[in-house]
């Protein structure tokens, strides 16, 4: 009976370890923690994971402040003018529950954030998702983005047309980057500092006009964490996903990746 019992512990250790792999090594370096939608709503659209709710959200802004970490913009957290534990909540697209849903619980906590984006959408909708079969959704207005990037979020580029950038030739890369940063420029009076590339797709042609068109960093969707031999123009960053459990987000806050 207890060779039983033995069996059936080891087993469920067994079946923890490949659900949560706390076993792998912590890192370091900077968590930059990657969302796009904080909302309850799921629309009928065929990628649910990309929907985080409002009740989970908060509680993984309460975990990274226990685990005293700063929120602060990428550009800051990569700066030397970094607090001395610094994470990153930066968000994709530029939806408009950023503004409803995400910005008042980081308010709330004194936290700030940045927000990556396609600027010939900005206030219009999400229209290179609506072939794939996803709800159309606004996008944050110009006043909006003038107004939060008054209140401390930080606004970075995501291309003019979400675009996979390592489809394109030289003339279609620097409309999509360059002219991104034109827009960016032009809106908010200074030119943008940050950049994400759309689907985390990327080459060294991409990263080279990122540069080239004034950026100074650009993330990835590589899990890791950024550091100080991290090239400025490859950061990684962890996915946090609707599924995500409280155990799941401290491990991913440590370790960048909570499952096989």
């Amino acid at each position: 009976m207890q060779g039983l019992i033995w069996t059936a512990a080891a087993l469920a250790g067994l079946g923890f370890s490949a659900r949560y792999t706390w076993w792998r090594p912590a890192l370091k370096g900077v968590p930059i923690f990657m969302y796009h939608h904080i909302t309850d709503e799921l629309n009928g659209t065929p990628l649910p994971k990309l929907r985080v709710s409002p009740r989970c959200f908060a509680r993984q802004l309460d975990i990274i402040q226990k685990a005293g970490f700063q929120a602060v913009t990428l550009s800051r957290a990569l700066s030397a003018d970094a607090p001395a534990k610094p994470c990153v909540i930066s968000f994709d697209d530029g939806y408009d529950n950023f503004l409803t849903n995400a910005w008042p619980l980081l308010k709330k906590r004194g936290m700030s954030a940045t927000v990556f984006l396609v600027t010939k959408e900005i206030g219009g909708s999400n229209r290179w998702d609506l072939g794939k079969g996803e709800p159309q959704e606004a996008m944050l207005s110009r006043e909006q983005v003038l107004d939060l990037a008054d209140q401390g979020v930080e606004f970075g580029g995501h291309t003019r047309d979400h675009l996979n950038l390592t489809t394109l030739d030289e003339a279609e890369l620097a409309e999509q980057i360059k002219g991104c940063q034109k827009d960016l420029t032009r809106l908010l009076g200074s030119p943008a500092r940050v950049f994400s590339y759309p689907f985390g797709a990327y080459n060294q042609k991409a990263a080279d006009m990122a540069r080239e068109a004034g950026f100074d960093l650009a993330c990835t969707t590589r899990p890791g964490k950024a550091g100080s031999a991290t090239p400025p123009f490859e950061l990684p960053r962890i996915i946090v996903k609707r599924a995500d459990d409280s155990l799941d987000f401290r491990i991913k806050l440590s370790r960048a990746k909570s499952r096989l």
